[in-house]
């Protein structure tokens, strides 16, 4: 029982006791005036008979009619006139008298009539004495009618104290059901402020659990600045702040091995010539800002490609990965750098001419890192060694990895339409493991059949379905082809969820709808968001709102993919996310990088304060699984863990 209901029945007790209190007082207050009342009555009566029949003459008839009269008028229980010695001479007595009141009334308050006295004289000598009782029936009567009159004014006067008190604990309950409300969301890990109230008590707690949430706050902020502050001085090239060799190994080999990305693409590498020399001849502050002004061209090349990442691999080379780019895309970007490094001789950033060379190659998926470095390494060498060094292609000569022909909107369009009518998808699984090697859950890749019967990745078909506008329906299908798979198996299983899905206006409906014909099941469904979307309050708003959803029917939530929004972190909380899967650049070689070793720790750390398990990706040797089970990580996926499971290990 709340303390607001307990406080409520008690001022309620409080006001009946006090009403029926001043009920019985009154009542008996009542019944002793009235008896009061009826001796009055009863001696004066008496009196009156006495002096009446002095004046009369004594004979017994004349005696008789005027006690008879008397007696008659009703009022009188009893009279009774008796001589000098004792004897009676007229008595009356009416022994069935009803009272003008409910038997049980009279039972419960007896009234008691005394008799009154008087002595009848004879001249100068006593004739006799009367004894008149007056009748209790009118005064139970109108003890009666008092009491329901005082019943009716206290039961309305009670009423009016119950609603007011009512009231009372409404306007109290506002101000203290919002500080529980409060202390409940914080222990959900939603850390909300409420108003101060005007209730001098309330206010001290308000502004305590306030001043606490906003502690809370402040610390979390402190500790998402300082992850992104170790990110940045493990991954970022601290002149240029691009990521450095590292950080964009790991993203190329996330493009090389990960079902979801593009299938194929192009990496571009520059390297700035004879950058000691210029440091040596020019300075070390001209060197840097070459340096800084061949990043910006750099950065303005990735700006236009969709997916673009930068990178600088060393202190003279620099590189740009280009997720679906084909060849001519990729001769369209080497070109623009080129053009972009002549302008710096012109600018007088240095004094020799050229600046960089330029090489590219492009990748499919399936290739060896090692072996596409390789190939955009001859590039540069290439270049270098030409006599007008501009751009090499790796791929000159059949190196270049095999590319398919470009595939029309409208064929992209008819070929996901025939396949969402006819539901030619299938879900591929990838385990997810904890760190001891029990399974986690199975994470699901979605595969279309296209019309000429290839089985297509997500990475191949999700592009154009973005462009097209059917991630809702791909995902939907995706969750509905999870749901089936729970009914068969008792592994937990985990759906990637488009962010572009959660602006569709009729997504978590159908989402809901889908989750409640599945019942029980949809406890083993783990659904996950990519990050991107995360750094801007739309997206957090959108991610909350999936989360209650998913929340009402005991579904799992996370982020894949995160590392690059620790800004939201603080206010991950409020979404009551389960589960973090940190992206595999932040993993590849944890085991010698030291930096990410601190970092990964951090996000552990911060993650477990909020209940927040957190998994890597892209685990690709048992090196970097022992060196993220030691730092606490919750999970682990990747080749690693699905060679070891293959093998029984």
């Amino acid at each position: 029982m709340s303390l607001l209901t307990r406080l409520w029945l008690s001022v309620i007790l409080a006001t009946l006791l006090a009403l029926v209190g001043s009920f019985v007082l009154s009542v008996v207050t009542a019944r002793g005036y009235l008896t009061q009342q009826l001796y009055a009555q009863s001696s004066d009566s008496a009196a009156s008979l006495a002096l009446s029949m002095s004046q009369q003459s004594k004979d017994a008839a004349m005696s008789e009619l005027m006690v008879s009269a008397l007696f008659d008028s009703g009022h009188f229980e009893a009279i009774t006139y008796k001589d000098m010695a004792g004897h009676v001479i007229v008595e009356r007595h009416n022994s069935n008298v009803m009272a003008d009141a409910p038997a049980w009334f009279v039972g419960l308050v007896p009234l008691k009539s005394q008799s009154g006295e008087a002595l009848v004289s004879d001249g100068w000598k006593q004739a006799g004495k009367v004894d008149v009782r007056a009748s209790t029936r009118y005064a139970y009567g109108a003890l009666w009618h008092g009491a329901l009159e005082l019943a009716a004014m206290l039961a309305v006067v009670g009423l009016l104290l119950g609603s007011a008190v009512t009231l009372l604990m409404r306007w109290a309950w506002r101000p203290l059901g919002a500080i529980v409300n409060q202390a409940e969301a914080i222990g959900k890990r939603n850390f909300v402020t409420v108003p101060v109230p005007h209730v001098k008590e309330m206010r001290v707690v308000a502004h305590a659990m306030n001043g606490m949430v906003a502690r809370v706050q402040a610390m979390f902020a402190e500790q998402a600045a300082r992850m992104d502050q170790l990110r940045n001085d493990a991954n970022r090239d601290p002149l240029t702040q691009l990521p450095n060799r590292g950080l964009f190994m790991g993203r190329l080999r996330h493009e090389l091995v990960d079902d979801t990305a593009a299938p194929a693409g192009a990496l571009i590498v520059f390297r700035i010539i004879d950058l000691a020399d210029v440091n040596r001849r020019l300075g070390r502050a001209r060197a840097d800002a070459l340096i800084q002004a061949c990043t910006s061209i750099l950065n303005m090349c990735a700006s236009e490609q969709a997916e673009a990442e930068s990178g600088r691999l060393n202190g003279a080379e620099f590189a740009l990965l280009m997720p679906n780019a084909d060849a001519a895309t990729a001769t369209t970007a080497a070109t623009q750098l080129s053009t972009g490094f002549d302008n710096l001789y012109r600018r007088e950033y240095t004094d020799q001419q050229p600046v960089a060379v330029v090489g590219w190659t492009l990748y499919k998926q399936g290739e060896n890192a090692s072996e596409v470095l390789l190939r955009v390494d001859n590039a540069l060498m290439q270049a270098e060694s030409s006599e007008q060094p501009l751009t090499a292609n790796a791929d000159v000569g059949g190196t270049v990895s095999e590319n398919r022909p470009a595939i029309h909107v409208d064929d992209w369009r008819h070929q996901i339409d025939h396949a969402l009518e006819n539901r030619d998808f299938e879900l591929v699984t990838y385990p997810v493991t904890r760190c001891d090697g029990s399974l986690l859950h199975q994470e699901a890749m979605l595969r279309m059949l296209a019309t000429d019967g290839q089985r297509l990745s997500a990475g191949q078909f999700m592009p154009v379905a973005m462009r097209l506008g059917r991630t809702a329906d791909l995902d939907l299908l995706a969750l509905q082809l999870a749901l089936t798979r729970l009914e068969s198996t008792r592994e937990d299983v985990a759906v990637n969820i488009s962010p572009l899905s959660l602006e569709h206006p009729g997504f978590l409906t159908a989402l809901d709808n889908l989750l409640d014909l599945a019942g029980g099941k949809a406890g083993r469904l783990w659904l996950e968001l990519s990050e991107r979307g995360l750094g801007e309050e739309a997206g957090l708003q959108a991610v909350a709102a999936l989360s209650n959803v998913l929340t009402s029917h005991g579904c799992k939530l996370g982020i894949e993919h995160f590392g690059r929004h620790f800004a939201a972190m603080p206010r991950l909380h409020a979404v009551r996310l389960d589960y973090l899967k940190l992206d595999g650049g932040f993993v590849a070689d944890i085991d010698t990088h030291e930096g990410n070793q601190r970092f990964v720790k951090t996000v552990v750390d911060v993650a477990g304060s909020l209940d927040i398990r957190v998994i890597a990706e892209r685990v690709m040797t048992d090196s970097e699984w022992r060196t993220l089970a030691e730092l606490g990580v919750s999970g682990v996926t990747g080749p690693a863990v699905t060679k070891r499971l293959k093998h029984g290990e």
